[in-house]
């Protein structure tokens, strides 16, 4: 006879091993669609030949404030009203009624605040919270963090507003010329809620957030000089760039000054060197179509969510323009596809179009990411939306290894990848599609979407990074 405590201990470990060998196959059973893309993911995702080595970052950067947005409004005795989706925000009104506005669609938004007594009010009340999060913010410190947290050994040059507090959460390794420097950091507020979260008559029909600030750096994007001073002597092969929705509190004049100053800066550079913007929630139609009009035709590739895609179609006058005011939920396959074309064909490069160096655009939604570039540009596409996808649902989970019982998947199982295209059916052994369509490359991977997700923010700018880093630039590909 076995000792008792012998025999228990034997069962723990036969148990154990029939666990390991077996855990798979139960996972799969109970989530077997789910389980059946992560392994295809496994078996895609690999790095580029030519990886990206020395990247510049810039120009946004701040102290994430992030809150239960709901929580938030009920200790600042804001009650539930009406929605209306205001450009800028003057009041605790116009907070309470745009945040509504975006609460009830589950469309992740930003809008700036124009009072810095009122936002100042909000923040206080905010760090008041027993469940504030504070955290690195802003799109482009988002962007060069995630890379260096997948790619320990690039280099990374960051350039922007960094307060002490910011300095203390960045990583020891990034060169921040002294000129990035500021006394105080600037504060972002994230308020963000889950699905099926109520407010008043309102109901998220998804988890996402809502951004508000007051900034006077990033809002007059008062590190741009700096930024392109810096490039020279840092010899970048990539360079991220982000932040310019922070200008659309400013006037008109101011906006289009901001900008020439980004077109010239992006015009000194070599042709053969690659930019990627990533943008942000806009709702002034003249800036979002003079930033595509004046500075995508001197960047490389673009990153954007279905927020931004289709303003920018509403804005510029493309397809299915009026999706952004009568679209609810998630957006349609086919239609981000004609949307995605639309920019490329009207400005990136093509043969009627050679002096455009734009030739990658990158969409990302809840639910699923097309990336849509020129022949022969970029290399290892179906990688880097695979990739992309995947940080998604281990970023909102909090994972480090996607668990198949914890998401699930939200793609319409048929669909059309483009307007006039024939109904097909998801097949969840090859989720990963790739098609061409008038001369344009286009992949496709749906998103495992957490069930519960434990921080949205900053999802948008891990993707796009992740896509980056996980993409090869051909230099060479119009010659």
């Amino acid at each position: 006879m076995f000792p008792k405590t012998l025999s228990v201990a034997l069962v723990v470990i036969f148990l154990a091993v029939l666990y390991s060998k077996w855990f798979p196959t139960v996972v799969e059973v109970i989530n077997p669609t789910e389980t059946r893309i992560v392994i295809a993911w496994q078996k895609i995702i690999k790095p580029p030949t030519k990886k990206f080595q020395r990247l510049v970052v810039g120009c946004n950067s701040n102290l994430d404030y992030i809150v239960p947005g709901t929580k938030l409004l009920q200790s600042l005795n804001v009650e539930p009203g009406d929605k209306t989706n205001h450009e800028t925000l003057h009041s605790l009104d116009h907070l309470q009624q745009t945040f509504s506005h975006f609460f009830s669609k589950g469309a992740a938004a930003e809008r700036s605040f124009m009072d810095k007594d009122v936002f100042r009010q909000i923040t206080n009340a905010a760090e008041k919270l027993d469940d504030l999060q504070v955290y690195i913010g802003g799109n482009a410190a988002l962007m060069a963090t995630k890379i260096l947290e997948m790619f320990p050994d690039v280099k990374i040059q960051y350039i922007g507003p960094v307060g002490p507090k910011l300095k203390e959460l960045f990583p020891e390794s990034f060169t921040i010329p002294e000129s990035s420097h500021i006394p105080h950091d600037e504060i972002h507020l994230i308020m963000e809620y889950k699905v099926d979260e109520t407010w008043g008559s309102h109901t998220a029909p998804v988890a996402t957030r809502f951004i508000t600030s007051y900034d006077e750096s990033n809002s007059k994007a008062t590190m741009l000089e700096t930024f392109f001073e810096n490039l020279e002597n840092f010899s970048p092969d990539i360079i991220l760039l982000s932040g310019l929705h922070m200008l659309e509190g400013q006037s008109d004049e101011f906006f289009s000054q901001r900008l020439a100053v980004v077109k010239e800066g992006l015009k000194t550079l070599p042709i053969t060197l690659p930019v990627h913007l990533e943008l942000a929630s806009m709702a002034h139609k003249d800036f979002v179509k003079k930033i595509l009009e004046e500075v995508a035709p001197h960047i490389s590739s673009l990153g954007l969510n279905e927020q931004e895609l289709s303003f920018s179609s509403h804005a510029a006058d493309g397809p299915h323009k009026n999706d952004f005011q009568e679209r609810e939920g998630q957006p349609e396959i086919h239609k981000v596809t004609d949307m995605v074309l639309w920019i490329l064909k009207t400005f990136g490069y093509s043969e009627d179009n050679q002096e455009s160096k734009l030739t990658r655009v990158h969409f990302h939604s809840l639910t699923f990411h097309i990336i849509g570039t020129v022949k022969g540009a970029w290399h290892n596409s179906k990688e880097a939306v695979a990739a992309g996808t995947r940080t998604a649902g281990e970023q909102a989970c909090d994972m480090k290894i996607i668990q198949p019982e914890k998401v699930k998947l939200r793609i319409p199982r048929t669909f059309k990848r483009f307007t006039g295209d024939e109904d097909r059916e998801f097949d969840e052994f090859n989720p990963i599609l790739s098609w061409e369509l008038e001369g344009y490359k286009f992949v496709f991977s749906p998103v495992l979407v957490c069930n519960h997700p434990l921080r949205t923010v900053g999802l948008g700018d891990a993707i796009s990074s992740t896509g980056l880093m996980y993409s090869e630039y051909n230099p060479d590909f119009s010659s």
